[in-house]
């Protein structure tokens, strides 16, 4: 991975959202710490009982855009939002014969007060409403032994996204709304799925001469496998350092990763899949050819506790206390991503897997001088990942060239 300026904090949480912090000595960091602020709410799902025999008809419909306006409150004081996230699993029936459901979702501001980039922008919130198709495929003779699985298409994303920051607009997250709208009997019978709500959030400039940014996709697989037993467990395999440092590497900043919900696997008794995870990073678009890294990262691993009930499901944003943590050393938020490794921990209680992606601008003194050098060679991974390999799995697709 080149020179290292000093190592990755690694932090994890234990059980209830304990946070243990290894052993890692680190010299200060010299850029601006992370402040944060965290507003939670609940947002209804309202199931419609709808058929998927005429199209455009909601099946599930939810009232998150009256939350919007709250959202856009915090960029008035200074702060700008790097999430909108669904606290994962979690959900409680309204009432014994309801059809509608409360479902927490988190959003996650951040303001870095000594960073003088950070300071000289203003920025006002945008969501633009989009929606993703999935369609099932199968491959060979016999559905239940050759390759099945679905496929997502991000198509209408990737557009939102070109259309909204060619002229300095900024992606902040992606984030399913829970909305889903029946596509017709044509299009069930051809193995597409509900379209599904989501919502792509921007940060719009408020400030004269905005500098414009460029994206890139990337699709990164993770191999999934399934064990079954008294206590089942699903468990990921992904080599997640080596694709983020990769990109790093090259000055990219990561905003975002989201599952498409595509999936394959090998049979239909097969205990061993391929889910697809998309991969949005951003660069200036004056320095796209520059590849000097600009950001350093690290990823946090944390279970989130779900516990079962009568009425549904509890959990809550037990990662706060790592986000304040992380932040007095300057670590800001990419993006938290929920993974499908989870494991049984007793009657109705299960804990998932979620990785907290950070990032946070290389900076080095000059010996007796207050003044920061410029963005050293390399990139500072945690000690496990120090020798990894910069991998793609597909072409990269860009955005605003």
């Amino acid at each position: 991975m080149g020179n290292k300026s000093h190592k990755g904090t690694v932090v994890s949480a234990g059980s209830g959202g304990h946070q243990d912090q290894q052993a890692v000595q680190l010299p200060p960091y010299h850029g601006s710490p992370c402040h944060y602020q965290l507003l939670e709410m609940s947002v209804t799902f309202q199931n419609n009982m709808a058929f998927n025999f005429s199209p455009g008809q909601n099946m599930i419909s939810t009232n998150i855009d009256s939350y919007y306006p709250a959202l856009a409150q915090p960029y008035q004081q200074g702060w700008r939002m790097t999430s909108f996230y669904r606290i994962p699993g979690v959900a409680q029936q309204q009432g014994l014969f309801s059809t509608a459901v409360n479902v927490p979702f988190q959003g996650i501001f951040v303001r870095l007060a000594s960073d003088p980039e950070f300071c000289s922008e203003q920025y006002q919130l945008k969501v633009e409403k989009s929606i993703m198709y999935v369609a099932t495929f199968r491959g060979g003779m016999l559905s239940l032994t050759g390759p099945q699985g679905v496929q997502g298409d991000m198509s209408d994303i990737q557009m939102k996204i070109a259309q909204n920051t060619q002229h300095g607009g900024r992606l902040v997250c992606v984030e399913m709304s829970g909305q889903y709208v029946t596509q017709g009997m044509g299009a069930a019978m051809r193995g597409v799925s509900p379209g599904i709500g989501v919502d792509v959030f921007f940060n719009m400039p408020l400030h004269p001469n905005p500098r414009c940014y460029t994206y890139q996709a990337v699709n990164v697989p993770i191999g999934i496998r399934s064990k079954m037993g008294f206590t089942p467990t699903i468990q990921v395999q992904c080599d997640w350092m080596s694709h983020y440092a990769a990109f790093l590497q090259q000055g990219w900043r990561l905003v975002e990763i989201f599952l498409d919900q595509s999936y394959m696997r090998s049979g239909a008794f097969s205990t061993s899949a391929t889910m697809n995870t998309v991969w949005f990073f951003e660069k200036p678009a004056d320095a796209l050819n520059d590849p000097t890294p600009v950001y350093e990262g690290t990823i946090v691993d944390f279970e989130h506790k779900i516990t079962g009930g009568f009425g549904g499901a509890r959990g809550s944003a037990g990662w706060n206390p790592v986000l304040e943590d992380m932040g007095t050393r300057g670590w800001e938020l990419a993006c938290i991503l929920e993974t499908p490794e989870i494991r049984t921990t007793g009657i109705g209680q299960i804990k998932m897997k979620l990785l907290l992606f950070f990032q946070r601008k290389i900076v080095r003194q000059y010996p007796g001088s207050a003044e920061a050098a410029p963005p050293p060679p390399g990139f500072a991974v945690p000690p496990t990942a120090e020798k990894a390999e910069p991998v793609m799995t597909e072409k990269p697709e860009h955005f605003n060239q």
